[in-house]
């Protein structure tokens, strides 16, 4: 979102912005970066609903103040579409939808293939009457959905990009107004560029190692079924991996299980990955489900071919054996010969890189991208004066 409003600022100046959000300290603060307005609002993480509901007052109290034209809600999946679903501001408002917790939700989703003992070996016995771990993470999730069809039922205009998240959309609220807008990406991404001459060969990339659903233990079966042809692999994670939770601990412990070929990358910023992605020689995205995973279009606009799970909106970025291959969600096997054909087939790697750089340019394109999203926001003020005035 940072990446949008910085571009729409540097393109649009004359369109004054604000942001705001909520951060984990004690106060209210209020500054001005960069000519956005910005305004971090107190809140813990995993608050209770008393503590959203002040928090959505002190929302619709910076909008009297600050008097937007518009309000752009960014993702379904926090509290704060709820702003205009339950009519705490009369400015008009278009939501942008991210990622959908109610399919993330699903148990098959959530958890991928892991069975429910190995769900109940990635928690700490200490985390259970913390109510911390993955259970409870899945219950809060179960919570946020139910939160999010409010959201979705509560508003009228909404921004995606995928067929899937529209489809999504339209099965809660049929009359709902969807407008397609890509995704703005961050600059280092347009300026890396890969090449299979200077690649480390046999190398795998993969980001957010964090969660079940992300299919980190797909890829080790892959990896584990690779290394029997390919005794240089590496696999590269990047991302914070917590030593603190169960399901961390876990990732790690197949991690050291596989200690010479995959490790840790850890944390990265947009111009580090972006050098990360043009050393190595596949991207891959193994997970249960996505919308429009940024990893993915970023790895695409750099060039590095991309191997992902059939899964969510991942079908409206990639066309198979065009831009990227595909393999059915948790298929290991299959997964490890989709990796391989990369590695043994240069003339398909090079065709991959080139068809996917060219249509991640096209799709992401800033000044189109700007453009839209301006038009969106003059059709959803335009919309909202002619149904005041009915």
């Amino acid at each position: 979102m940072l990446a949008l409003c910085q571009a729409l600022r540097s393109r649009r100046p004359e369109i004054q912005l604000a942001i705001v959000t909520t951060h984990q300290r004690p106060a209210m603060e209020r500054y001005a970066s960069g000519g956005i307005d910005c305004f971090l609002i107190p809140m813990r993480s995993n608050s209770s609903e008393r503590q959203q509901a002040a928090a959505l007052m002190e929302c619709a109290r910076i909008v009297e103040e600050w008097e937007p034209d518009v309000i752009h809600v960014h993702g379904t999946e926090r509290f704060f579409g709820l702003l205009s679903a339950r009519r705490l501001v009369s400015k008009p408002t278009v939501i942008s939808i991210q990622g959908l917790m109610q399919p993330y939700a699903e148990w098959y989703h959530f958890f991928g293939d892991r069975s429910l003992m190995e769900i109940f070996k990635m928690h700490r016995l200490i985390a259970v009457p913390l109510m911390r771990g993955l259970i409870w993470d899945y219950c809060r999730f179960k919570k946020a959905a139910r939160r999010e069809r409010e959201i979705l039922l509560g508003n009228r205009d909404f921004m995606g990009r995928t067929l899937w998240d529209r489809s999504h959309l339209y099965s809660i609220n049929p009359t709902a107004t969807y407008y397609h807008v890509e995704e703005a990406i961050r600059l280092p991404f347009w300026h890396a560029q890969w090449d299979i001459s200077r690649c480390q060969k046999h190398r795998i990339i993969y980001v957010n190692p964090n969660h079940p659903r992300k299919g980190a233990e797909t890829l080790f079966k892959a990896s584990d079924i690779l290394l029997r042809n390919y005794p240089d692999l590496e696999v590269a994670l990047i991302g914070e991996i917590s030593g603190r939770s169960g399901y961390g601990r876990h990732v790690k412990k197949e991690i050291g299980k596989r200690d010479g070929y995959v490790f840790e990358l850890g944390p990265l910023n947009a111009g580090e990955m972006a050098g990360e992605l043009t050393r190595s020689h596949v991207f891959v995205s193994p997970s249960f489900i996505e919308n429009s995973p940024n990893g993915i279009c970023e790895a695409q606009l750099v060039g590095v071919p991309v191997v992902s799970s059939y899964t969510g909106g991942v079908p409206s970025l990639i066309q198979d054996r065009h831009t990227g291959l595909f393999f059915p969600p948790g298929d290991a096997p299959q997964f490890a010969a989709s990796v391989g054909q990369i590695f043994e087939d240069d003339g398909l790697a090079v065709s991959l890189s080139q068809n996917a750089h060219a249509a991640a340019a096209e799709r992401h394109d800033i000044d189109k991208l700007i453009g839209r999203l301006v038009g969106v926001y003059s059709d959803v003020i335009q919309q909202s004066s002619k149904g005041l005035q009915q």
